[in-house]
This record gives C-alpha cells, structure tokens and sequence, in this order.
C-alpha cells in the first residue's frame, strides 16, 4: 500500500509494459475493486432507470416477506437481483422522482471499496493487521492533524458519532478516580463528578453520556446562555465550578460548541481553555466551526482543546467515512486547592488504561478516511470546504437582502489576517439561519411560526439548489437554516435563481400578514360568517358559513353545509380549503393571497356561493320531510283498513263465513304528490291499467276468427 498518487488511482489507462498492471485479476485487489464498482453500478441504474415504458414504471405492490428467513445457496447474480427488489420496495417515496441512492463519484467509489478491503484483511495474521492499521491510521492522523491545524493529538475513529466522546470521558473517569475500574459506580460516592454543558445544547449528549457510563443525571451541570442569547455563558461557568469545588464535587469535563447547530453560536473558546485549565477540567469541542482552519488555509495551529469530534464524512460530503475523535493524555495529577481528596498514586496508570480502551476497536476503522483522501487529494477536500464557507456567505446576502432576520452570525472563512484562529473559530458560524418575522421582537407570535413552516416547505419543494432545514426553537420558535457543511452546496451560477424564488415567494408572505387583519373586519361585517382560529394554518384565516336562523342547527348539518359549500367554491379556485377550527368543525379556509388580492370579493364570493348551497340544502331538507310525512301517513292509512276490512275476518268461524261469502278485495295503494305534499288512492292508476289491457286484448281477440278462412296450406 504505498503512496500512489491520487492521479494514478484514478486512472484507468493501463501500463503495457507491466503485465500485473494491465490484467486486473493478477492484482491483489483489482478484482474486488471491479466487482464492487458493477455492484454498485448495478443498484445504481436500477434506481436511477429513466427508460421504459410507462407500464414498466408503475410501482409495484411492495410484498415484504413475512416467513421465517431460511436462505438456500444462491448464486451473486441472484443475490443482487434481491437486493435491487428490496432497495426499490423498501423506498417510502416509490412514486417520487429523487432516487434513494445519491450519485457516487471516485472519493465515494473509494470509501465504498475500502470497506471490503477492511473485510478481506481480517483474514491476516493478527499481529500483520496491527502493523497495517497502525500505519494507516498514522498516515490519517498526521494529514487530518495538518489540514484541521491541531497539534500533539492521538486520533480515535469510530463509526457513531458520540462513541469518541463516550471514551473520552471513561478515560477521565479512570484517570480521575482510580478506583473507578474496580467499583464502578460506587467510587463516585464519595465525589460526585460534574459535567457543563449548555442549555442551548442537545440534551441527547448528555443522556447519552450518562447511560453509556453509568452516570446519574446528577453530574450534569447545565449552563446558562449568554445575556447575547448566543454561546453558553462562560462567567456563569466559572461560578458553577468554584461551587462545584466547595460542595465536594469533581469538575470534570466541560462539552463546548462552535458553529453547532441549529443557529451556529459559537463560544470564547480562549476564555474557555482558560476557567478549564484552572481548575483542571477537560475541555471537549464539537461543531461545524472546526473545519474553519482548513477553509482558510492558514498555517496557524492551535491546541486549547484537550478533545475534539471531527466528521468529515458530513463535511467532505462522503458517506461512510468514520468520525475522528482527536484527544489528549491527561497530564498526571498533582495534589491542589481543586483536587485535595484525589488520589495521584494511580494517576499514570489510570491514563494507561484508557488508553487501552481508545486504541481498541476496529484495527482498520481510518481506511475509508485515508482511501477517500487518496483518491481526492487534500487541496480537492480543502477546497470543498472553503467552497461550503463561500456559499453559506452568499446564501446569508441574499437573506440580507431580502430582508428577513439572520439569527446566525457571519459565516466565516474571509476574517482578516490580524485575527488569531481560536478567536476565528470562536466567532465563526457555518451555518445561515433566517426566519420571517416582524421588526422589533425577540420571539415572534405564533403565527409566524406556521409562516415560517410553509416559507420552509415552499423552498424545500420549488429551490432544489438549496437545502433548507425547519427547525423549532425555544427562544425564537420556527427557524429556517442553510448548512452547506451538511448537504449540497448552492452554486454560485445558481445564486440568483434562488434570490428570485425567495424573493417571489415573501411578496406572498408580506400579502397574507397585510391583509390579515382588514379580513378579519370583513368578516365582521357579514351577519353570516363567522371567523374561525384554525390551528397550524398559515393562510388568511377560516370562516364558517352559519345562515341566519342555523344558530342552534347539529354540529352535523353545519359541517355539512361547510363542506359542500367548500367542494363548490374550489371549482372557482383552488385556494378554498376544508379544515378545522378549535372547536373541531368543520370550516372554510383562505390560503395564501398576493398582494392584489380583493378579499371583499372572495368574501362576496363566499356568501354567494353559501347562499345557493343553503337553498339546494334546503330544497332537499323539506324534499324529504314530505317524503318522510308521506310515507308515514301511508302506512297509517294502510294499516287503519287493513285492520277494519278484516275484523271479521279474525273471527273464528266467523272469518271463514264473511271471505267465503265476500272475498277480500286487491289491496289498495297510496301515492305521493310531490307537488302538493297530498297522498292519493291507487284506485284510479290499478282502473286505467286494466282498462288499457282489455282494450289490447280484444283486438287480439277480434282477429283471431279470421283465421279460419284462410286457405289451407298445399301439400
């Protein structure tokens, strides 16, 4: 495994002259690498398949199996003609045109195959696979170190993204407490360990913290946020450590973020390297501020953390690469004001040990980081990363511009070169967060909220350039937010296609917030309509159509009458919608306008359309209220001489006399005029019908002699 250059890896154009070069299967691992690159150029034209009869793009049923999995011998090609089964029929958006499976160029390709590569050297010689992960990891360490510019630094790389952190604080708890391996939990009895992190932080990183290592929730330690609102507030920390400290307790780590999502509020980290090394607390960064040093291309290195979670998977935009933690040895500890009733004498030992527990793991886990890097480049990765910082600078001026509220601070990447790094990473943000809100207020009303939500869903859907994440927060409620570290970068070529949609698409926001409350006195003015708080709704409002004397009328008939006004009036425009007050009935809702729109004429319209909906409603009501009427005055009537014509007949003996001497007569039918609401006899109806047959038959009858006169037939 030497170091090729990332140009020959790439090339396919084969060497004459070497015979091993030019026939792939004498290669160690050409052969691999052919077979993983049809796999997954196989899945990928399978999802990605554009051709074909429309008969042939209908979705299948998806038809999960649900028997007990017993595999038969199967050869590959069957193999991955399942997988190609199940990748489609597992996909929750069949129908949609967004293929599960993202494009894969050469760096992906490469993290791709390395994990097969990992797979296939577990079957070396143990000792042989330590010598080769350990220079791999080497080679990773010292490239990720100079590009990241950290300095006296071990690397740990995992797969989850916490389980750096998780070791890390284990190899704290040894060091600290040097019982801790043989009592567990128990040597914590006597001082409680302390862990800060924010408020404004992820609760799910402590809790998982916690859970890990058998910690109780009590050794969390949150702090307040700044005054500012951004970062976590670093006096407030230090008081919390000088109380820590008199209450008996172990201050031991401090989890600080720069550029963190969902805002990208960073922290001093300066002054926090500084309350940290006072009182001997470790000090672990995280955030998308990290990569800054790497944008910039500036040789500064700095060391004031004494833990770091990078994720370049997640920066470089390369999916299965490993998560680098980068961490410290802790120093052995010296008897002080801040640790008097901490034993030193297993201080080293403690360290040793979890040291053990980070150098453990996957022997191979940094191959896809040092393949990927291989086959890239580190000027190629570091530009993808001044190029995220450039696009998140020109994604916030068109929000500037556009005159929504920035709730993140400027994207870093052009700060002037008198600026120290840690001071540049401390202000930095990587991330764009905006919300539509009114001038002047911390927290916008709720209503906002839902504006925001649909600006969220409107761009997601009409600006594929851009990802754009909803997010709820507590101090300012619904946030939008740009974080090219985290997906597809907005192309400059694409920038004002984007400042357009937006800019189209607030003209509509400004339109419903201004005309919101002369709807509201419109509605007022209707004696018929009633106005209707419909929750989570981001349009112009809800009314319910109540007509006079309906005040007191079923929930039932009202939701009735609403629906089928709403089915009338989306014939005339789509904008009409059915939806739901508090109150969970049933009502009309007015989605977005612009800025043209008339809402007396759509309150007009409304009632028009209301107004006839009540009279087909009430035609059918009384229709069937004299139908209802009818029916039953012709049962009583029915029932009434049935009842008197056979009295006697009831009669034993008696019965059998009256019917053997007068015979009952047909019975006798009613029918309903409409017209009138009146029941009438049958009587006339059963004469003309009899009356009509026998006038049918006697011209029949009439013919039928004259047959006898004609000739007989010849023989």
């Amino acid at each position: 495994m030497g170091d090729t250059p990332a140009s020959d890896v790439e090339s396919n154009n084969s060497i004459p002259s070497v015979e091993n070069q030019s026939d792939p299967s004498r290669r160690p691992f050409g052969g691999l690498e052919f077979q993983v690159s049809e796999v997954v150029g196989r899945l990928e034209a399978v999802v990605n398949a554009q051709d074909g009869s429309e008969e042939e793009k209908k979705p299948e049923p998806r038809k999960m199996s649900g028997s007990i999995f017993e595999p038969e011998e199967s050869s590959m090609d069957e193999i991955l003609k399942m997988l190609e089964d199940l990748v489609i029929k597992t996909d929750p958006n069949s129908e949609s045109i967004e293929p599960p499976l993202l494009p894969t160029d050469a760096i992906t390709r490469a993290a791709i195959l390395s994990h097969s590569i990992s797979a296939l050297f577990a079957r070396l010689e143990r000792n042989h696979a330590v010598r080769l992960g350990a220079h791999i990891a080497t080679e990773t360490t010292r490239w990720m170190s100079h590009m990241f510019r950290l300095v006296d630094y071990n690397a740990f790389y995992h797969q989850d993204q916490m389980e750096g952190l998780v070791r890390v604080t284990r190899m704290l708890l040894h060091h600290r407490y040097p019982r801790y391996l043989e009592d567990g939990a128990l040597a914590f009895t006597a001082r409680l360990p302390s862990i800060y992190s924010c408020v404004a932080s992820p609760l799910v990183v402590v809790q998982h913290l916690c859970r890990q290592l058998s910690l109780p929730l009590a050794c969390v330690r949150p702090v307040p946020v700044h005054p500012s609102g951004q970062g976590m507030d670093v006096e407030a920390l230090e008081r919390l450590c000088e109380e820590d400290v008199a209450g008996n307790r172990t201050p031991l780590l401090v989890l600080g973020e720069v550029g963190a999502p969902p805002l990208g509020f960073g922290t001093p980290v300066a002054a926090l390297g500084a309350i940290c090394k006072g009182y001997n607390i470790h000090l672990h960064l995280r955030g998308h501020a990290l990569t800054l040093p790497a944008a910039t291309g500036r040789e500064e290195t700095y060391s004031v953390a004494d833990s770091l979670t990078l994720t370049p998977g997640l920066w470089f935009g390369v999916p299965g690469l490993p998560v680098v933690t980068f961490y410290k040895i802790p120093e052995p500890i010296t008897a002080n004001e801040h640790s008097k009733s901490v034993s030193t004498a297993g201080g080293r030992e403690g360290a040793l040990a979890a040291l053990a527990g980070l150098s453990g793991g996957s022997r191979l886990a940094a191959l896809p980081l040092w393949a990927a890097a291989r086959v890239g480049g580190a000027r190629r990765l570091a530009r993808r990363l001044h190029s995220a910082f450039r696009s998140a600078r020109a994604a916030r001026a068109v929000i500037a511009g556009a005159g929504l509220r920035l709730l993140s601070e400027r994207p870093g990447g052009d700060e002037p070169p008198n600026v120290d790094i840690v001071e540049a990473i401390s202000q930095a943000s990587a991330c764009v967060a905006f919300q539509f809100a009114p001038p002047g207020v911390e927290k916008p009303p709720p209503y906002y909220d839902k504006l925001n939500s649909w600006l969220g869903q409107v761009l997601q859907r009409e600006a594929d350039m851009i990802n754009i994440e909803v997010c709820e927060t507590e101090s300012y409620g619904v946030v939008l937010r740009y974080c090219p570290l985290e997906g597809t970068l907005l192309e400059d070529e694409r920038v004002e296609t984007w400042s357009s949609i937006l800019e189209a698409q607030l003209h509509v926001l400004h339109a419903t917030v201004d005309l919101r409350e002369p709807f509201k006195q419109r509605v007022e003015q209707h004696n018929c309509l009633v106005l209707v708080h419909v929750p989570g709704w981001a349009g112009l409002g809800g009314v319910r159509y109540v007509p006079p004397g309906w005040e007191n009328a079923p929930e039932e008939e009202l939701n009735s009458l609403n629906r089928k006004l709403v089915d009338t009036l989306r014939v005339t425009d789509g904008a009409f919608s059915c939806g739901d007050g508090e109150d969970g009935m049933a009502c009309v809702r007015f989605g977005m306008v612009t800025a043209d729109t008339d809402v007396d004429e759509l309150l007009d319209l409304v009632v028009s359309a209301g107004k006839d909906v009540e009279d087909n409603s009430k035609a059918l009501t009384d229709m069937t209220e004299v139908l209802k009427k009818g029916i039953e005055e012709a049962q009583a009537d029915l029932e009434r001489e049935a009842w008197q014509e056979g009295l006697l007949r009831r009669v034993p003996v008696v019965g059998r006399v009256v019917s053997w001497w007068a015979p009952p007569p047909p019975p006798t039918g009613r029918r309903l005029l409409l017209t009138h609401g009146t029941l009438q006899a049958t009587d006339d109806i059963y004469r003309y019908v009899q009356k009509k047959e026998r006038g049918d038959e006697e011209p029949a009858r009439a013919h039928s002699p004259a047959r006898q006169h004609d000739p007989p037939e010849k023989e």
